[in-house]
């Protein structure tokens, strides 16, 4: 049995609606970018920063070659 592709409509949903709040009250280290950026030691900068970036590098890799080779 396939997946429904529709039941994907839940999780972006979810995720549109609290990123738009997160936007929308215009307070700092609400977005998921901000969220992504201190725990991979980005911004602020920390020690594992190299790493944190290596493995942002490496999702967004994994996620194309995901996406486009399935």
């Amino acid at each position: 049995m396939d997946f429904p592709l529709w039941l994907w409509a839940i999780p972006a949903g979810s995720f549109a609606v609290l990123e738009g709040l997160a936007i929308a009250n215009k307070r700092r280290g609400d977005t998921a970018s901000e969220l992504i950026r201190r725990a991979a030691g980005v911004s602020p900068v920390r020690p594992w920063r190299p790493l944190g970036i290596a493995a942002i590098a490496a999702f967004c890799t994994w996620l194309a070659h995901h996406l486009i080779g399935g």
